[in-house]
């Protein structure tokens, strides 16, 4: 009985060790740094921190050789060995970059329509977004006229293959709140993350580079490697951060405000759309995606309503193989929430 206990007793101490809470803050201020990136050299889990700089890592099956790395643009890396992380609680400091070093360092005849066109040439080099499978955190969050909400949360397993999206689930649901009438849009995975690898988006911005209004290109850094950084303007604001030397696309933002469809009575307040993608032995990897809309729109009954719509979507592991606790396949052609049940 004694042994028993004792046994018991290890193993809580075992996977309480594979725990660790990290708070990360910028070393001048102590201030929280959000939406941090911690990942690894070698493992493929990956994790964000929060708005309060806080994260939960989990080192089970973690190599104790391999290091974990912890990013955010415009900082340096901070790099440990998994062997060193011996307190459950850290505090991690992480410093701006010198600007000093920047303006140093930078120095570029390229426009921006130069760096756009690198991009796709180096793309297949950078990118292999339809070899994984991805291990996905996802949550729709629709409130109809600040009163009706449905909302769910859940795990995914996601697969791109040849412009194509294959999902499958675990069968269950994190969280899911349904309140009635449930106005609202369908919200379709299928067409939302069809440019996940945004290569066609690209060649777009190219064909149509003569009606965008163009920014300087500035240099900053995102961990170790230097970015181009640059925006490009028509009636949506476009942000683009791209690696210096590679040409791999790291971050791409879009934002909109105040947007009329002549097709339809649609009135979008604002729409924010965001890619980031991770290191991976020599590519980059998608790290996160997600997309908030506020719209007024008209039902089919002729009702009038307004819709705020969050979408996100976390990566937390991705794999050659696929994870064998997602086997329920889900509709991708369907509104995700209506393929569970409230």
């Amino acid at each position: 009985m004694n042994k028993i206990y004792l046994l018991l007793i290890l193993f809580g101490i075992s996977v309480s060790a594979q725990l660790k809470n990290i708070k990360i803050v910028d070393k001048e201020n102590n201030s929280p740094l959000a939406d941090s990136d911690i990942y690894f050299t070698q493992s493929t889990k990956n994790f964000i921190s929060d708005e309060n700089g806080k994260v939960r890592i989990d080192l089970q099956n973690i190599s104790p050789n391999d290091e974990l790395i912890i990013s955010k643009k415009d900082y340096q890396n901070a790099v440990f060995k998994i062997a060193e992380l011996k307190d459950d609680e850290l505090i991690i400091q992480l410093s701006k970059v010198d600007e000093i070093e920047l303006k140093e360092t930078f120095i570029t005849n390229l426009k921006t329509i130069d760096i756009l066109q690198k991009v796709i040439e180096n793309y297949e080099k950078n990118f292999n977004t339809e070899q994984h499978f991805y291990k996905v955190n996802f949550s729709v969050d629709e409130i109809v006229d600040s009163i009706n909400r449905d909302f769910i949360n859940l795990d995914l397993q996601l697969r791109f293959k040849k412009d194509n999206l294959s999902i499958k689930s675990k069968e269950n649901v994190i969280e899911r709140i349904v309140k009635e009438p449930n106005y609202g849009y369908n919200i379709r995975l299928s067409p939302i993350l069809k440019d996940i690898h945004l290569k066609y988006k690209l060649e777009q911005y190219i064909k149509y580079y003569s009606t965008l209004e163009s920014s300087s290109v500035k240099l900053t850094k995102y961990g170790n490697e230097y970015m181009y950084e640059f925006h490009l303007v028509n009636s949506v604001y476009h942000r683009f951060l791209i690696a210096k030397d590679s040409f791999a696309i790291v971050e791409f933002i879009i934002d909109g405000e105040n947007l009329n469809f002549k097709k339809s009575d649609d009135f979008v307040n604002y729409v924010n759309t965001y890619y980031r993608y991770r290191p991976y032995q020599g590519k980059y990897i998608l790290r996160e995606f997600a997309r908030n809309w506020s719209t007024n729109y008209k039902e089919n009954d002729g009702s009038n309503h307004n819709v705020t719509s969050k979408i996100n979507l976390e990566v937390q592991e991705f794999s050659n193989q696929p994870f064998p606790e997602f086997n329920q396949s889900v509709n991708e052609k369907m509104d995700i929430r209506k393929s569970f049940k409230n």
